[in-house]
C-alpha cells in the first residue's frame, strides 16, 4: 500500500498539471501560497493543500447543488481514473475543515485578479465612449436556519422565529464590456444596499461611468462620484420629480438642472453632520427623458439622472443605449444564483457562506474568460454566448482534458470546447417579453408557520 506522503507528492503533481488549463492560467499555484502567507496562514504538506482545498472547492460550485461528499468523490474519482487508486478516504470531513481553514482573503483576491485580467484583456475595445464602465446592483442569497446565520445576517421582517430563513445581501461590480466581476460586497439582509455599494469605492478609478438602477440616484452618491472624477447613469429616484420646464435645455427632453444639498434632517441614513457637510451645496444634473414605444414593456417613459453634462461628447441616444444594458447585470445575477446554484446556500457558519459566495463569483468569473476566449477565437459576440451552455461542455470535456493532460489529443479537445461554445449562441431575441409568473404549481402542503420544533411535537399529541 502507498504511503499517505507518497500519495500526497503524487496528488498535488497531478491537480497542478490538470487544471493548468482551466484555473492555473488565470490564478497559479503561487498566487494561492503567497495570498495564504500574506494573510498568515500555514499548512502542512499534506492532502488538503490550499490549491487542491481551492480546486475541489471550485469543482463543487461549477457542479451546481454538489455536497462536499459530491466534490470529494469527484476529486478522488478524476485520480483514481489518471493514475492509481487513491488510498485516501472518501470521508469528506478533512475537506470541510480545510475549507473552514482557507483563508477568505483568498479568495476574495483570486476574484480581484481574475476580474482585472479579464477586464484588461478587453481593453480599450471594450470602453463605451473611451471610459471605462461598470454595472452596480444589488441581490440576496439565502443559506440554512442556524444560530450563527441568524446572528450575522438576520431574516426578512414579517417572518417570526423560526419560520424563515437567513438572507445574505450581496452589491457586486460587473464590467459592462467582460461581464466579470471585480468584487462584491455582503452584508446582513437589514442593511441597505448603498451602504455596502460605497464601501467598493475604493476601486473606482477617474473617468468611469457607473450605471445602476433608481436606487442609486441619490444626491450623496452622485456627489460621490463627482469627487472621484467618475460620472453616473442611473434611473431618475421614484422620490425626484423631473420637470422639463425648468433648468437649461441642451435639446428635446434634455435639461441641465441644479439639486440642492438634502437638508441635515433628511440626509442618508447612517450620514453624520460631518460627513453631511463635506456635501457639495448644490449639484448640477442632467436629465434626460425616453420614450419606450415596445409592447409589453412595463415602462413608457424612462427618465435618467446622469453627471454627463456635454451634449456633444456623450448624446441622449448614447446614454439611452447604455442605461439599457443595466439590464445585463439582472442577466449576470441569473446566472450566477440559477445557473451556479448560489440562490440557495449550503454553510452553516457566517464564515463558510461568505466563502460560498466569493466562490461562486470566482467561478463566474472563468466561465467568462472561457466565454472571452471563444469569443475572440472565433469572432463572436461575447454576450451571445451561452453561459449554461459554455458549463455544459466543460462538464463534458473536463474529464478527458484532465486524463489527457499535457498531450495533443488535450490541445485538440480544449479548441473543440472554444469552438462548441463559440456556434452555441443563445437566439437574437430584442425586445424580448415574458410574464412574470410560474406555471409549474406547488405541492398542496401547508407553509410552515412556526418553529419545527414546536411542529414536531405537535405531532406526537
Amino acid at each position: 500500500m502507498a504511503s499517505i506522503s507518497n500519495w500526497s507528492r503524487v496528488l498535488k503533481r497531478q491537480v497542478a498539471q490538470g487544471c493548468q488549463d482551466v484555473l492555473a492560467s488565470h490564478w497559479s499555484v503561487a498566487q494561492t501560497q503567497a495570498a495564504c502567507h500574506a494573510q498568515g496562514y500555514a499548512w502542512r504538506d499534506r492532502i488538503w493543500t490550499p490549491w487542491q482545498t481551492l480546486w475541489t472547492f471550485l469543482w463543487q460550485v461549477l457542479y451546481a447543488g454538489s455536497s462536499c461528499r459530491d466534490a470529494v468523490a469527484l476529486g478522488l474519482a478524476q485520480q483514481a481514473a489518471g493514475d492509481a487508486m487513491p488510498q485516501v478516504s472518501v470521508d469528506p470531513t478533512a475537506y470541510c475543515q480545510a475549507r473552514k481553514r482557507l483563508p477568505l482573503a483568498v479568495l476574495q483576491e483570486g476574484l480581484r485578479v481574475i476580474g482585472q485580467r479579464l477586464a484588461q484583456q478587453v481593453g480599450q475595445a471594450g470602453r463605451w465612449c473611451g471610459r471605462r464602465a461598470w454595472l452596480v446592483d444589488g441581490t440576496t442569497c439565502s443559506m440554512p436556519d442556524t444560530p450563527d446565520l441568524q446572528k450575522a445576517f438576520g431574516q426578512p421582517d414579517g417572518q417570526a422565529e423560526g419560520c424563515g430563513f437567513p438572507v445574505a445581501k450581496i452589491v457586486a461590480m460587473f464590467c459592462w464590456a467582460s461581464g466579470a466581476v471585480l468584487e462584491a460586497a455582503i452584508g446582513p439582509c437589514a442593511l441597505s444596499e448603498l451602504w455596502l455599494w460605497r464601501s467598493l469605492w475604493h476601486l473606482l478609478s477617474a473617468g468611469d461611468v457607473v450605471v445602476a438602477d433608481r436606487f442609486y440616484c441619490t444626491f450623496a452618491d452622485l456627489a460621490g462620484l463627482k469627487a472621484r472624477r467618475c460620472d453616473g447613469v442611473f434611473r431618475l429616484h421614484h422620490q425626484r420629480s423631473a420637470d422639463f420646464r425648468q433648468g437649461k435645455p441642451l435639446g428635446k427632453n434634455d435639461r441641465l438642472v441644479t439639486w440642492l444639498r438634502p437638508t441635515y434632517q433628511s440626509r442618508p441614513r447612517g450620514m453624520n453632520r460631518r460627513q453631511w457637510q463635506a456635501l457639495p451645496e448644490t449639484l448640477t444634473i442632467r436629465l434626460l427623458r425616453f420614450t419606450v414605444d415596445i409592447p409589453g414593456f412595463r415602462c413608457r417613459s424612462i427618465v435618467v439622472a446622469t453627471s454627463l453634462l456635454d451634449p456633444l461628447a456623450y448624446s441622449a441616444e448614447q446614454i439611452a443605449a447604455l442605461y439599457r444594458d443595466r439590464w445585463l447585470i439582472e442577466l449576470r445575477f441569473r446566472d450566477i444564483k440559477i445557473t451556479l446554484g448560489m440562490d440557495v446556500l449550503r454553510g452553516k457558519s457566517a464564515d463558510v457562506v461568505r466563502k460560498e459566495i466569493h466562490m461562486h463569483l470566482l467561478a463566474y468569473n472563468l466561465i467568462r474568460c472561457l466565454m472571452w476566449q471563444a469569443a475572440c477565437d472565433h469572432g463572436r459576440n461575447l454576450h451571445r454566448l451561452s453561459f449554461a451552455g459554455t458549463i455544459s461542455y466543460l462538464h463534458a470535456v473536463g474529464p478527458f482534458l484532465w486524463l489527457l493532460r499535457g498531450t495533443d489529443k488535450a490541445r485538440y479537445l480544449q479548441q473543440l470546447l472554444l469552438q462548441w461554445i463559440a456556434r452555441d449562441p443563445n437566439p437574437d431575441r430584442p425586445n424580448r417579453i415574458e410574464p412574470r409568473a410560474v406555471k409549474r404549481r406547488p405541492k398542496k402542503y401547508s407553509r410552515l408557520i412556526q418553529p419545527r420544533r414546536i411542529a414536531r411535537k405537535a405531532l406526537l399529541v
